[in-house]
């Protein structure tokens, strides 16, 4: 393949104009659930000058310096570097994924575990620098998307919604046409996924002959989610606006008036037509206002350490010189000129069709699982439902072992667990393995309450005889959650009195409370909910110091939290789930969240739900506030011991 730098870079550039655009336009309407009336946009409805920060661009500059500073070998575990020195805001899938990983867990398992987000856009957003580093090789580009999606995403058909937009983008630097482009991107990713069946339902009715809205409208009876980042159906509204749009103008402002996630469809969609028509082909009307330099959050804390070029030329250029390095790397047979495309056998056509990328790495992907190469073995280790460790059960780890060496070779292992802690089995297992063999050890790991921290970590020790000594592999179990969970209070309301001091400490379980443990935020209240009615939910826990919190429980009926005998919260009106760790309730939508304070010490938090509808469902979370930025509220908390209560100690 040839490529023509001058063309490239003209690409390179429309790219992020076309982003810049999008993204501008579709922010100011972008809301937390979806709605199911269109909008009837055709400007920016909002145009401040330089445009609007949006995460969508600014991470991708983060991802850029790193991509600079690690080289084009960029992994997951690089990417979670930039995550906690770089990113501070805390939306959602972030905020969640980062208090995995600050509290020990590495990709995919840090974007699996704990994640109600895992199907959100977070991850879509940011598949153009991997595309225009890898122009016309689809597969690297959809590698890089990989490694980013699961640090966020892991598990979730987010992973699939930027495999399939980095494909697309990157087969857009050497083919034009949308359906070939669509069909490429569609091949990459399972037919199974509901990211597959939206997008090829969206083409499917326009073949057929559907309007644009009633497209639309097919696809959100289809496909709804009541969450406005849920990226399927957005994926789906970002191809509408393309198969639809008569121009630049049209194509981004349909896909913006399908709804749901307004920026993120706009944006993206706004980055494909910059590609295939280059800057130059860009209408000055759409791109002028903005100018060349990159709204950012710097100056509110939402990124820090930023390095990589804010200017739209000099980023270009950077990006440029980083893909024909990148491509070097991969040992791909690519030749950039100047000055037009250098042919060397007069048989180059000026589109190359896409060859339908084969991702292997999908074949092995599995979320709760980590991988690492070491003494040339392969080791795997598995987590059952969750990587958490509980008091009332057993938490199963599978340990996959395969050796990579061409003779055979005699293995000793050993699981060191935390004080306290009983695993099974216990003594070190002698293994003898041929070549290519593999074997599996399950072991059953179990702890007292008051034997759990917030974070326990394992550790997996092999000797390889004849081999260099290797590292310890660290298998990390978050602390669970203990709850007391009450008796059904049927046919009553958050508002009538159930026999219950809902303003006293217990220091004694309460009558007709039962004991719940959880692995995450979700309290699990299905089972306790036969028709509408009440529950209570009881929870203790201990802070090393004062903390300024956001308290939140988010559900689909109705609750009232108390903090320490105190009422503190009513919701306002009654929502839709979405369960992140505050940035929803501090900034905006207060229905379920107060900013309170929790005490050094002994907190106690009761939560009285009344079910609305079935099923009942409802999570308990706790995020920090900035001191930055409100943008910045629902940061991780940690330093809490959520495993005991009073009255044991």
């Amino acid at each position: 393949m040839h490529i023509d730098r001058k063309r490239f870079r003209d690409q390179v550039m429309g790219c992020w104009l076309g982003k810049n655009a999008g993204g501008t336009l579709g922010e100011p309407l972008e809301e937390k659930f979806g709605r199911k009336e269109m909008f009837h946009v055709d400007w920016y409805p909002f145009l401040p000058e330089g445009g609007i920060p949006n995460d969508d661009l600014e991470l991708q500059l983060i991802w850029f310096q790193q991509l600079q500073k690690k080289g084009p070998g960029l992994t997951a575990a690089d990417l979670t570097e930039a995550w906690t020195d770089c990113v501070a805001y805390n939306f959602d899938e972030y905020g969640l994924s980062k208090e995995n990983m600050q509290k020990g867990l590495m990709p995919p398992v840090c974007g699996w575990h704990n994640n109600a987000f895992r199907d959100c856009m977070g991850s879509p957003i940011r598949s153009e620098i991997w595309a225009c580093v890898a122009p016309g090789c689809p597969e690297i580009a959809a590698w890089y998307a990989f490694q980013d999606a699961v640090v966020d995403h892991g598990g979730g058909e987010s992973v699939y919604g930027e495999i399939f937009n980095a494909v697309l983008e990157s087969c857009a630097f050497v083919n034009g046409d949308k359906f070939v482009l669509l069909e490429a991107a569609l091949s990459s990713i399972p037919s199974s996924c509901v990211t597959y069946q939206c997008v090829k339902r969206s083409m499917d009715n326009y073949h057929a002959g559907m309007g644009y809205e009633e497209n639309r409208n097919d696809l959100v009876k289809t496909f709804y989610h009541p969450v406005a980042q849920y990226s399927p159906l957005n994926l789906g509204f970002q191809t509408i606006g393309w198969l639809y749009g008569e121009d630049f103008g049209d194509a981004i402002c349909k896909a913006v008036n399908c709804g749901w996630d307004t920026d993120c469809t706009a944006a993206t969609l706004g980055a494909i037509l910059g590609i295939i028509g280059g800057a130059s082909s860009l209408p000055e009307k759409w791109t002028a206002p903005l100018g060349y330099e990159i709204a950012t959050n710097m100056t509110t804390g939402g990124i820090r350490n930023l390095t990589a070029p804010t200017d739209i030329r000099e980023l270009t250029e950077a990006v440029c010189q980083e893909a024909e390095r990148v491509l070097r790397y991969w040992g791909k047979e690519i030749l950039f000129s100047d000055g037009g495309i250098a042919e060397a056998d007069g048989t180059m056509e000026e589109e190359e069709r896409p060859a339908v990328p084969e991702l292997k790495f999908l074949e092995e992907y599995a979320a709760d699982s980590l991988v690492y190469f070491m003494g040339g073995m392969k080791e795997t280790v598995r987590y059952e439902s969750d990587a958490a460790i509980l008091g009332n059960r057993i938490s199963k780890i599978q340990v996959i072992l395969e050796n990579l060496h061409p003779i055979e070779k005699e293995i000793r292992v050993t699981l060191e667990v935390p004080e306290g802690f009983l695993a099974a089995p216990p003594k070190e297992q002698n293994l003898r393995l041929g070549p290519k063999e593999s074997m599996e050890i399950e072991y059953e790991i179990q702890a007292k309450p008051e034997q759990i921290r917030e974070s326990n970590t394992c550790w997996l020790k092999m000797q390889i005889k004849n081999e260099p000594a290797v590292p310890a592999i660290p298998i990390v179990l978050l602390g669970g959650n203990r709850w007391m969970i009450s008796q059904f209070h049927s046919n009553q309301t958050i508002e009538d009195d159930c026999g219950l001091d809902e303003h006293a400490w217990f220091v004694h379980p309460p009558e007709g409370f039962t004991e719940q443990w959880h692995a995450g935020n979700d309290l699990e209240m299905g089972n306790y909910f036969s028709q509408k009615g009440v529950v209570y939910a009881l929870h203790q826990l201990y802070s090393e110091e004062e903390k300024d919190v956001v308290l939140g429980v988010p559900n689909n009926g109705f609750m009232k939290l108390y903090l320490n005998g105190e009422w503190i919260h009513t919701t306002i009106h009654k929502t839709a789930l979405r369960a992140n760790l505050g940035n929803g309730g501090a900034l905006g939508d207060l229905s379920n969240y107060k900013v309170t304070k929790l005490r050094k010490g002994w907190n106690q938090i009761l939560i009285k739900l009344q079910a609305d509808e079935l099923p009942e469902v409802a999570h308990f979370t706790i995020g920090g506030m900035s001191t930055v930025c409100e943008k910045n509220h629902g940061m991780p908390v940690l330093g809490l011991c959520r495993s005991r209560f009073l009255w044991e100690i």
